[in-house]
């Protein structure tokens, strides 16, 4: 029975290529996975991202996270956010600064950035009903929590054009252990996440601007995740977008930026997996405050 539940406590998590959050609004607000993003558009911002995965599905993901992408200079940004992740019975609480340096190289610029995670990982007993109140281990209570540091390195090269980047999450890879499993060596090392995106804006006429990208996400020993993606801007107010996750989803985006203060932003994740018979989709809606301009670089998230 202890084999058992160690099986379904952290397999599904850790021990899988899926460790970090899933967002698909990660094609308009790259900052959370790429610390080199901070401070690359002409604004800083304020903003609250909220996920909930897999509608219909008992104890499915529920992400949120509040964060800060901010302007020092021309050359520095600096930034981070909070996060709280929450699947079944595991949460994954975050705290992450981030800073990054940025160089003109003739019309572009080559971003740098650094971020440190200070990350808990926790296990709520109360929500485990392994339907056999007769077993030591269930009955008692395994409730635990363990905090671990962790980092993450960017680069970013772009222009008001063109933008690729790349990022390596979890750099540490460091090692959760829990001690609240009766005797149960659970030890869950964290894995890198490798993280390439790029794009090209292309103004369509004076009131429309198309921009297509890809991004890629993969971690050594686990399949990949590819996303291709197009996002079209009205006026550079209104926003709508389709995405597709290979093998896993297609996403509608639609977003709306307000005076140039506010940008509301919401999209759905239809799932195309044979998981889709179990769940009715994914909701997700990103809030952002726009504090200041600064007079020159590129945008990067219009």
């Amino acid at each position: 029975m202890k084999k058992l539940l160690y099986i379904l406590l952290f397999v599904p998590g850790f021990l899988s290529g899926q460790q970090l959050p899933q967002f698909s609004q990660r094609m308009i607000d790259e900052s959370v996975f790429n610390p080199a993003v901070i401070g690359t558009r002409d604004f800083s911002s304020v903003k609250l991202h909220h996920r909930s995965q897999w509608l219909g599905f008992d104890n499915a993901p529920s992400t949120q996270t509040f964060s800060y992408d901010g302007i020092i200079n021309e050359k520095m940004g600096a930034g981070g956010y909070v996060l709280n992740d929450i699947t079944g019975p595991t949460r994954r609480l975050g705290f992450n600064l981030a800073y990054s340096y940025h160089v003109k190289i003739s019309d572009y610029f080559l971003s740098f950035g650094l971020s440190a995670t200070f990350l808990q990982f926790g296990i709520d007993g109360t929500k485990i009903d392994l339907h056999q109140s007769d077993d030591p281990i269930v009955t008692e209570d395994i409730s635990d929590k363990a905090w671990k540091p962790d980092a993450a390195f960017g680069t970013y090269f772009y222009n008001d054009k063109f933008y690729v980047g790349f990022s390596v999450q979890q750099l540490f890879q460091s090692k959760f252990r829990l001690d609240g499993l009766d005797g149960i060596n659970a030890s869950m090392p964290l894995t890198r996440h490798y993280f390439i995106t790029s794009g090209y804006k292309m103004e369509l006429n004076e009131n429309i601007m198309l921009d297509p990208s890809f991004q890629f996400n993969g971690t050594i020993g686990s399949p990949a995740q590819f996303d291709l993606n197009v996002k079209a801007y009205y006026k550079n107010k209104i926003m709508g977008g389709l995405s597709f996750r290979v093998n896993d989803a297609l996403v509608m985006l639609l977003g709306i930026k307000i005076q140039d203060i506010f940008t509301i932003a919401y999209s759905y994740d239809l799932t195309v997996s044979k998981f889709r018979k179990y769940n009715s989709g994914s909701h997700e809606i990103l809030i952002a405050f726009h504090i200041k301009k600064k007079s020159s670089a590129a945008s990067i998230v219009q």
